[in-house]
């Protein structure tokens, strides 16, 4: 103890001795230790941790698909849900969900709020308890039972202000007053983003022939069955249902999938991506760090050759360095984890809205732990090479050079060059992946989506069935909404719609067009099918390519339903031909016939990055809604004109509130927000790698310069051009970039087919990425080198004569 405790002082001696050395070093560990202990966070928050349930991995979510129509899970029908329930023997409990926006009343202003309609066992299935009253019991949403509603912690806080008498209040959901039986715990994520949990049910021989499709259903496990198991059984339930019901399920299946994959399923690349690449930061800065001490080396081996004179041992001058890179390492660590805490709060700022909610991410115990464990590693990698090499100095050697400046070892020049083109390979891998993805990201950002977003703004209104229970009234609210707000100064057009584009899960169903062949059960055709006010291609700038769109002839007792389609359906169904005239017939509930009467442009509804889907837009009169989004086009900017079109809404009724206000753009913007969250990460950290590496050049080039200066000195004293000099010194830098990018190339090649689902429309081998990236590399690395070749040119070799 006495031992470690004297190379402990010894340690920070040496580095109060060279604080430019103590610092940059430092900084460059924090960089890497920061960034890593910061997403090593987010990965345990969201990856690693488990879901704040009961047996979290006995939870699963069960899914209906239908490959034929590319749904691999689609949410369930009432009527299979039934037959599930009565026929599995894998699953303990089964419950499902359906998230809609209700207003909420009582207690403060009138607001919409993600509401989750669930069954009563919802709660028995995650293993949930309520934090204060009770969750539900089996009486609760049946027939005549009172109405009550749970609410999210959060709620309770903001809307509440943390009201302990909460519960047993009434509040109005929707219009119906409600009691309050309960606020849930703050982990409580599922459905994300929910604030209120409504009891509901389904009456089984109701549902048993219902059709459609609306639930997503949650399941637990019996103790000792495996997910394997229950795919197994639901695949057998599945084509028994599919036997009994072809008309409705022909060609659909079941799919079992766990709770958290579910939740984190489509982040979990992007985020392996971002955990090898913040691996690659501190490797690279582990190499700079490692550099740094090896020609620190040189400049102590006097001292080790007489500590080895007096009897040190190898192990004891390699424990002494080791000692000094553990200091160093701590101090790194100390400063990555204060960097961590501020670059975490960015982190969390950057991740995308359905991912944000799921975990408190945090620096906690297991963060800090793992910044000390990340610490006492990068010592060990950093400091071992440069403690085997000083320990390695030949005593004799170094002590008969006297006052001079002793030799470097081969050994010692080569390792350097060596952690140089590692840094350079690792830059290059990282910089070709950020290309990729920057590549891949404008592709996708500049696909045109259908409409034109900018100076639209968008709100939502859901009307409660308590007073707008009447399809007419519905029809009515929205169409005078519409007709005020298109009458306010500065707006251009306004319109309304069911489900916005890029906004999340919309509404879709099969139908057949009259006068073609028909398909067999199970291949019917399938359209997404949006309800729309006839000013909302006006609004939205969709064009209008045949025939023509709503008008005021298209009323709700007109004798003909009108319904006009878009290009892609258009172009599948008649080609080269003209669909205005023709018939379609949908599957809703029951057949709705419709006549085209216009063919619009394509919209891309479900991401820039999907294909645009067979859509059938339907007057509002003619398919009534209760929940729409209206769009409101202005002449400048659309947040001026909010406060004037919630004032004609609540001129209409003061207690309907409005939610989701966003412009086009912002929805625009957050339907990329998984991508732009991947290439900004991924090009900071490139561009942090390449950083490093440029300085690891530039330091050994001015390290290798200035143990160079006698022999250049002597050199251009025997006739040398400067010229010469230049190149000889530029010579080594550009062979070591070379070898490192060469190896960077091969790695880049290797390890980019792991981002192939990341890429949209470019491979991951695009060649001019590689050729731009190599090309960058190589600007840099030139730069690097250059400053201290043409500082070597500019040696006087009298002066340098004079003092050898």
């Amino acid at each position: 103890m006495d031992t470690l405790l004297q190379d402990l002082r010894y340690a920070l001696r040496q580095l109060a001795r060279s604080p430019a050395f103590s610092l940059v070093a430092g900084l460059a560990l924090a960089l890497g230790i920061g960034a890593n202990t910061a997403i090593f966070s987010v990965v345990d928050a969201l990856l690693l941790r488990p879901l704040p349930v009961k047996d979290p991995d006995g939870i699963v979510i069960v899914w209906e698909n239908n490959r034929a129509r590319n749904r691999p899970r689609n949410v369930v029908g009432p009527a299979n849900f039934v037959r599930w329930q009565e026929q599995n023997t894998v699953f303990e409990r089964m419950a499902w969900f359906v998230v809609l926006p209700m207003n909420l009343t009582g207690g403060g202003e009138p607001e919409q709020v993600s509401t989750a309609l669930v069954t009563a066992s919802f709660f028995d299935v995650l293993g949930v308890g309520a934090a204060q009253g009770r969750s539900f019991v089996p009486e609760d949403g049946v027939e005549g039972s009172p109405d009550v509603v749970a609410v999210s912690h959060g709620l309770w806080q903001r809307r509440f202000g943390s009201d302990p008498g909460l519960v047993g209040r009434t509040v109005s959901v929707n219009g119906t007053p409600r009691t309050v039986v309960g606020v849930l715990p703050p982990t409580l994520r599922l459905p994300p983003g929910a604030e209120l949990w409504v009891p509901s049910t389904l009456p089984a021989e109701r549902a048993r022939n219902s059709r459609g499709r609306s639930l997503v259903v949650v399941a637990r496990l019996k103790p000792g069955v495996s997910r394997e198991q229950a795919q197994a059984e639901m695949d057998v339930i599945a084509a028994r249902t599919e036997q009994e019901r072809p008309d409705f399920n022909a060609g659909w299946g079941a799919t079992v999938v766990p709770l958290h994959e579910q939740l984190v399923g489509d982040v979990r690349p992007a985020l392996l991506v971002l955990v090898g690449a913040v691996a690659f930061v501190l490797l690279i800065a582990c190499a700079n760090v490692a550099n740094l001490l090896l020609a620190r080396a040189t400049t102590r081996e006097k001292e080790v050759a007489i500590r080895m004179a007096l009897g040190a041992g190898r192990g004891r001058l390699v424990r002494l360095w080791l000692t000094e890179s553990a200091v160093l390492g701590t101090l790194g660590g100390l400063l990555g984890v204060l960097l961590a805490f501020w670059a975490l709060s960015a982190l969390i700022a950057l991740l995308p809205a359905n991912l944000s909610g799921l975990a408190d991410v945090s620096i906690d115990l297991p963060a800090l732990a793992f910044a000390l464990a990340l610490s006492l590693l990068t010592a060990v990698i950093f400091g071992l090479a440069p403690a085997l090499q000083a320990s390695g100095t030949s005593q004799w050697d170094a002590l008969k050079e006297g006052s001079r400046t002793s030799g470097e070892g081969a050994g010692a020049h080569v390792l350097r060059g060596a952690f140089v083109a590692g840094e350079v390979a690792l830059a290059l891998t990282l910089l070709v992946g950020a290309g990729l993805l920057i590549r891949s990201f404008a592709r996708l950002t500049s696909v045109d989506p259908g409409f034109r977003s900018e100076n639209l703004l968008t709100l939502g209104v859901s009307l409660p069935t308590s007073r707008y229970g009447e399809a007419a009234k519905q029809v009515v609210f929205f169409e005078e909404a519409v007709a005020r707000i298109e009458a306010l100064p500065g707006v251009v057009a306004a319109g309304a719609i069911s489900f916005l584009p890029l906004a999340g899960p919309g509404a879709a169903t099969s139908f057949k067009a009259e006068g073609l062949p028909e398909p067999p059960a199970g291949e019917e055709p399938v359209a997404d099918v949006r309800a729309v006010t006839r000013d909302y291609l006006r609004a939205m700038r969709i064009p209008l390519r045949r025939g023509r769109f709503f008008d005021e002839r298209d009323t709700a007792d007109a004798a003909v339903r009108k319904v006009a389609v878009d290009e892609t359906l258009a172009e599948r169904f008649w080609p080269g031909q003209d669909p205005v005239g023709r018939t379609i017939v949908m599957s809703w509930g029951q057949p709705v016939r419709g006549e085209i009467v216009g063919v619009v442009g394509d919209v891309r509804l479900a991401g820039l990055d999907s294909p645009p889907r067979s859509t059938l837009y339907w007057h509002l009169p003619q398919l009534p809604y209760s929940r729409m989004t209206l769009l409101v086009r202005t002449e400048g900017s659309p947040e001026a004109a909010l406060g004037a079109v919630r004032a004609q809404i609540a001129a209409l009724d003061p207690e309907q509130p409005v939610s989701q206000i966003r412009t086009m753009q912002d929805v625009v913007a957050g339907s990329v927000q998984q991508p732009r969250f991947t290439v900004l990460l991924l090009g900071l950290f490139a561009g942090t790698a390449l950083l490093l590496a440029m300085l690891g050049i530039y330091g050994v080039m001015a390290y290798t310069v200035g143990r160079r200066t006698r022999e250049i000195g002597i050199r251009l004293a025997l006739g040398a051009g400067r010229a010469d000099i230049l190149r000889s010194v530029l010579g080594r830098g550009i062979a070591l970039t070379g070898v490192g990018a060469g190896l960077g190339l091969l790695a880049a090649a290797g390890l980019s087919r792991f981002l192939r689902s990341l890429l949209f429309e470019v491979t991951p081998t695009d060649p001019w990425t590689f050729a731009g990236v190599t090309l960058l590399l190589a600007g840099v690395a030139l730069l690097a080198c250059y400053l201290p070749a043409r500082r070597a040119t500019r040696v006087d070799p009298m002066v340098t004569l004079r003092c050898e």
